[in-house]
C-alpha cells in the first residue's frame, strides 16, 4: 500500500504514523525532513504538509541548488504530482 492509499483511508494520515526511519540525501533529506519534523503545534503531525514542501521548493530551490539542474529536476519531481 502507497502512502495515497494511506491517504484515502485515513485522511489524516502522516507518514510518520507509518515507518519508523525514513531518510534520504540532498533533495529527499529535505523532503525527509520536512515529513519527518513534528508539528509545533501538534507533535503528532508532521510540520509541513505535501503542499507546503511542494512551495518551499518553487521558492527556495533557485537558491539552494544549481539553477539549471534544479529546473530539471523539479519538472520531474512536481510535474506528475500538480494537486499537490
Amino acid at each position: 500500500m502507497n502512502f495515497v492509499e494511506l491517504q484515502a483511508r485515513d485522511p489524516n494520515a502522516d507518514l510518520a504514523h507509518y515507518f519508523d526511519v525514513i531518510g534520504g540525501t540532498s533533495t529527499g533529506g529535505l523532503i525527509t525532513a520536512m515529513l519527518a519534523t513534528p508539528s509545533p503545534h501538534d507533535p503528532t503531525r508532521a510540520a509541513f504538509t505535501p503542499a507546503q514542501i511542494v512551495d518551499f521548493y518553487k521558492l527556495n530551490g533557485p537558491h539552494i541548488f544549481n539553477s539549471s539542474r534544479y529546473n530539471h529536476n523539479i519538472n520531474i519531481i512536481f510535474s506528475k504530482h500538480h494537486q499537490y
